[in-house]
Parts: C-alpha cells; structure tokens; sequence
C-alpha cells in the first residue's frame, strides 16, 4: 500500500520518538502535567515504578505464539532497535547489547513460550485484496492509520495538507507477517493486545482474509501460495541464554512471562536522569522528544498523584484513540482529510457519516446501555459504515469514569399518558418522528434514522428533555428540528401544550412497549409477500449480507437465493418464504432487508466482475461473471429441499475459476464434471 506524502512525511518526522497519538494531538504543543500523565502510562513507565494515572493498563503484546505469528528475521530486528522495525513503537530499546548471539538467544527463548503443538494451518483459498482495501478505507481503520495513496474515496482524494494528525505507523508488513498470521490478527486482535490498543472491529473472517491480503500487497486470489511463517524450534540451551537476557531487560515489566521472568518494580525518586535524560546507557532507552520529557517532567514533579474522574475519562479515551472518530468537547474527531472516508447515509447529512460525539456521554446514555455499547452492543446507527470496536477489559471502568464525569442533575419523569405518547411520535396529528426514525423492526417513512423504541432503555431522562427542545446544541448541522423551541410546544392541542408532560409521554410510550406510534402503513400482514409458485421470480433488493445489488432469486421447490450483482457470485440461501417487497416497491428509502426465511447461509465474499444475467425458458437464471478475463457462467435451479449450480467456461490451461461454497450446507458434486463444467447440489441437512 502506497502512503499518501503528507502522512509518509509526519511519520519520518516522529520516527525517532514513540508514538502516543493522545499527546502528539492534544498536549505536544504546550507540554502538560496531564499529558506527561498520559505519557507516563502509555510508554510503560507505571509498570516499572509504580504509581497511580488512572488509566487503563497498557501492556505488550502477547508473547506465548510470537514465533507462530511473526518472523524471526522481524522478531530479531524489532527487539534490536523497535524504532528501526516499527516506527513510533512504544517499546524502547531494552538490551544492552543487541549483538546477534544475543538476539538469536532471545528469538529461541520465545519460541521457547509457544504451544508445543503445532497450530492447524488455515485453508485460506481466496484472497480479494481489491476488496480488502475497500474494508480498510471504510470500516474505520484509517482513522487511526494512513489511508492508500490509490484508494479514491467517493467524495474524492483529500489534500496532503488535510492530513493534520498523525497516523500509527505500520511496520514493514511482508516481512513479519504470513497473511494467514496478520488475518488471525486482524480478526480477533485482542488475543494479541490484551491492552485493548487494537481494538477488535467486528468482521468476517472472510475480510480479514481480504484486509490482510490488501495491507500485504498480496497478487493473486489463492492464499496457500503466499509465503509462511517458519517458526524456529527452540534450542534448550539458547533458550537459557535467552531467558537470562529478557530478565535483564525487565520484559516482564510490560509482557506476560513466567513468574521465573518476573521483573520486580523498580523506586523512581527523581524526575532527572534516566530514562529521561538523552543518551542515557542504563535501563529502557527511549528517544523522547523535548515535548515528551518536558510534559513526563512536569507529571513526576506534580504531588497530585491521582486523577479526577473527568480527567481520567478524557485521558482513557486519547490513551484509545476513540477521539480519532469521536469528538468530546470540542476536541477530536477525524481531520479533514480523513472525513472523506466515512461512509454512511448522506440523506441523514453528517450524523449519518460520521460517529456520534462522546460529549456528556456518560449523562446520555444510561449506564448499563452504555457498558452494553463497550461490549460492541447496543448499536442503534446501522447506516455507518465505519464499524465501533471493542476494547476488551481496558474499558472495564469507563463506564463508571463517564458516568461521575457527565453527571447531570438528577430527573424522573412522573407519570406520562401513553395514548399522548403514541400520537406525538406519530403523523397524525404528532410530531411525525417516525418519519425519519425506525420504530423497532418498523422502518421510518423515509430516512431511515436511529431506532427510538428503545430511548427509555438507553437515555437518561434529563438528556433526552435537553436535546429535545435544543437538538443543534448536542450536535450542531442536526437534522432533527426542535418541536419544543426555546421549551414551547408545537402542539398546544395535546397534553395542554405543557412541554414536561409532552416529553413525559413520548418516554412513557417507548418504556411501556405497548404498540407503535400513528401512522405507520396497516398493509405489511404479507400483502405484498411474493411466492413462488409454478416459476422461480426474480427481484432486486437491499439484501443484509449481499448489498445493494443483490438479485433475489425464489424457487417454487422453497430453497431461495440472493446473488450479489456487483461482485458476481452467490450471496446467501434461505429456506422457507421468499420475500416481502412492501420497503423494496414503496420506500423512498429503501433499507438493507433480511430473508423471510430463518435458514440463511451465506457464500464467502465474491471477488469476480458480474456481467448481468439471462433466465432461460423455465425461467431459472444464468448469471454471467469474469474472472481472470475469463466468462464464467453458472445456473441456479431449484430442487426438492435445496439447489442445483452448473458452473460453465471456456477450458484453457492455466485457468481454474474460484468456486466458493456456504458452510452449514451439504454439498455434493455430480459424477463426470469435465474440464470447464461442473456441478452441485446443495442440500439443508
């Protein structure tokens, strides 16, 4: 992947330093005790002297696989000069002297750490780095990361100069990683950083196949022919030698080892010297910018050695990064140029690109929803693209953090009149709410907003009045207008006019579940299901799982498809009802759909290019792909309790078209396929 200049440039001009983006964004300018707090934790410095910043632990990679999943070669150079390796590592140099010998001891004791079995290799067979980098652009990962100089967004390439924050440097990928180690990373990379400092998006394995293969530069679409990791089989003796040297650099200080490892704390009674001093020999070697040791100075020198809630809070998420996406207070969220990677529901305007401000928060959100929300639940914004990660235990006290530092004055709602709720949430003669807001499984009538059946289980009651009668003040450019402006009512027909028990009505309403608000259409009773009756029927939807161009398929034997028209390939299979076409023919909005029936298995992501599709005289499709400049065909037809596919091309010897199968349905393949014909049969067990 080719870095854009702008960013290639700030990463060389911070390569001599760590990295924490939290500083380098909010405190480098004018160095601070609270950023040498930050500082003083993120580096690693509480784990070797102790002390209290009230943030979350940060803590090195796993080392038990390290020899399964990197190179040696790599292992060897990081541990020699991190900063070499990995620009803007947050490990310093640690061995006094990183000759060779010394380095091989240390690889052999790692390996030393691994499982004695020899992990089961993935049967990685399909690789679509092409649609890897879209994952990458999109999911959100160049928040934090830079972006491909070849990736084009939709609103267009960005200027270098709006680039005003740093990125997290890679280290040179193809030569630490296979693409089945950094896959196995990509999806699950807290079992790596338990710290949480790469967070785990929520992914197919499927994509992380494809991110790994895009961020590799990997050619091709059969992962087994990319290179391995070859992991080095300790020797007993220089594994010995090995453990000698991890105790005298104190690894254990920041990395799980075996107690016979453990590094013990060390007293820090002054704020000169050291590892603070330039050119030190002794100890953890960091290259500091003057900033840094400044602001580290200035924390070490404070008597105050606790954080105050707010504090700890804000600092916690600059120690994540959360504020790469989100703003609080003011501060944060993506620069310029990284907004154009934000992909969402441009009729919702900004609030349907970009993720929601993190400003009183914690006097939002009802605590136990918002735990839910850390835990990678509770989501309620389906139209961003760039997807919430998880953290793992680092966000363990950030629910309380937030909810002490947002608290707000205490209000309950007395009473409420839920036929008043009903009818203001409604069209007729209400607010019209469900307009633009999903009501449950019921989509709005057009743009398709957050979900508000559930506003009593997630807010607080004296955030929803706040924003309710001033929206722009929690998020200037809001689309939603304010029916109580300046705390009068729209409506003085309803409840008086009085605006405390207007709002009192609509939260007593969504709490109590009973029914849905006026004006939603009475014909979704399978008026306008379709069935299948003597010939299969085709129709176009947004289909959850396959896309916007996803072509519906449904067969009179009761075993159903969806193809992805923009990829080319089989998307999912259901079993049971076909289709409810009311959203599809009607919405001004269409929303992504599920299947009627509640047997769904997917197809691995497709990566051909689909040329359209022809139905033959019984009206089973043909749909026509390429690949590798080759036509491919394949026809669906149905049979008793599942479908038939008849893929066809034209033989040449270097060619063999991918063929991808869902799992969780048995598959056969009829006798005699030859050379550019082949047959399946997929059957619900």
């Amino acid at each position: 992947m080719i870095l854009r200049p702008a960013v290639l440039l700030a990463a060389a001009a911070a390569s001599a330093a760590p990295l924490v983006t939290g500083f380098e964004r909010f405190h480098a300018a004018a160095p601070t005790a609270e950023g040498g707090r930050l500082l003083y934790n993120e580096l690693g410095c509480v784990n070797c002297h102790g002390g209290e910043t009230g943030l979350p632990a940060m803590r090195g990679p796993a080392l038990a696989a390290v020899s399964q999943r990197a190179q040696g070669a790599w292992i060897r150079r990081f541990v020699a000069d991190p900063q070499s390796a990995h620009p803007g590592s947050l490990m310093p140099q640690v061995l006094a002297q990183p000759d060779e010998k010394t380095l091989v001891a240390v690889e052999h004791y790692l390996a030393s750490l691994g499982p004695k079995a020899k992990p089961r290799p993935a049967d990685i067979r399909h690789v679509n780095a092409a649609r890897g980098s879209g994952l990458y652009h999109s999911l959100g990962c160049v928040a934090c990361h830079a972006p491909g100089k070849d990736f084009v967004p939709d609103q267009g390439a960005p200027k270098d100069s709006e680039f005003t924050h740093a990125s997290v440097a890679f280290p040179d990928l193809k030569t630490k990683y296979s693409l089945e180690s950094l896959s196995a990373y990509l999806q699950d990379p807290l079992k790596v950083r338990t710290d949480g400092r790469m967070p785990k998006t929520a992914m197919e394995k499927q994509d992380a196949i494809d991110i790994a293969g895009h961020l590799l530069g990997f050619q091709g679409s059969d992962g087994r022919v990319g290179p391995q990791v070859t992991a080095v089989k300790a020797d007993p003796a220089l594994a010995i030698t090995g453990r000698k040297a991890v105790i005298a650099a104190r690894c254990a200080a920041c990395h799980e080892l075996p107690k016979d490892a453990a590094a013990a704390p060390v007293a820090l009674k002054r704020a000169e010297g050291g590892c603070l001093e330039p050119g030190h020999a002794k100890g953890p070697r960091y290259a500091l910018s003057d900033a840094q040791r400044a602001s580290l100075r200035l924390f070490l020198a404070s008597k105050d050695e606790s954080a105050s809630p707010k504090l700890a809070a804000d600092l916690t998420l600059q120690a994540l990064n959360c504020v790469a996406c989100h703003e609080r207070d003011g501060k944060g969220g993506p620069d310029a140029a990284r907004k154009a990677y934000f992909e969402g529901d441009h009729n919702l305007g900004d609030t349907g690109r970009y993720p929601p401000p993190l400003t009183g928060v914690g006097g939002k959100l009802r605590p136990e929803w918002l735990a839910k929300v850390l835990e990678g639940e509770n989501r309620v914004r389906p139209y961003l693209r760039a997807r919430m990660p998880v953290y793992g235990k680092a966000t363990d006290g950030l629910t309380r953090l937030l909810g002490v530092a947002d608290a707000r004055a205490p209000l309950k709602f007395e009473g409420g009149d839920d036929a008043a709720g009903r009818k203001l949430l409604g069209t007729e003669g209400g607010a019209g709410c469900i307009t633009c807001h999903r009501w449950g499984d019921r989509p709005s009538l057009g743009v398709q907003g957050p979900d508000i059946s559930n506003i009593a289980a997630r807010l607080q009651e004296g955030w929803l009045r706040e924003y309710l009668i001033n929206p722009a003040a929690y998020r200037p450019g809001t689309l939603m207008p304010s029916f109580w402006p300046g705390g009068k009512s729209f409506n003085p027909a309803i409840l008086g006019g009085d605006t405390d028990r207007q709002i009192a009505a609509i939260f007593k309403f969504a709490e109590s579940a009973n029914g849905e608000p006026e004006g939603f259409p009475q014909n979704r009773n399978g008026e306008f299901e379709i069935v299948p009756k003597d010939r299969p029927v085709v129709q176009r939807a947004f289909i959850e799982g396959v896309g916007t161009h996803a072509i519906l398929v449904g067969f009179p034997s009761g075993v159903h498809l969806a193809y992805d028209g923009d990829k080319g390939g089989p998307g999912v299979a259901w079993k049971g009802r076909f289709f409810d076409a009311y959203l599809t023919w009607f919405s001004r909005f269409p929303i992504f759909e599920k299947p009627l029936g509640a047997e769904i298995f997917a197809w691995p992501k497709p990566s051909g290019r689909f040329l359209g599709y022809r139905l033959d005289a019984k009206g089973s499709p043909t749909f026509i792909t390429e690949q590798a400049g080759v036509r491919v065909e394949e026809t669906f037809e149905g049979v008793e309790g599942g479908l038939r596919r008849t893929l066809v091309w034209s033989p040449t010897p270097d060619f063999t078209p991918v063929i991808l199968h869902p799992e969780g349905l048995s598959r056969t393949e009829a006798p005699g396929s030859s050379a550019g014909r082949r047959v399946f049969t997929y059957l619900w067990k």
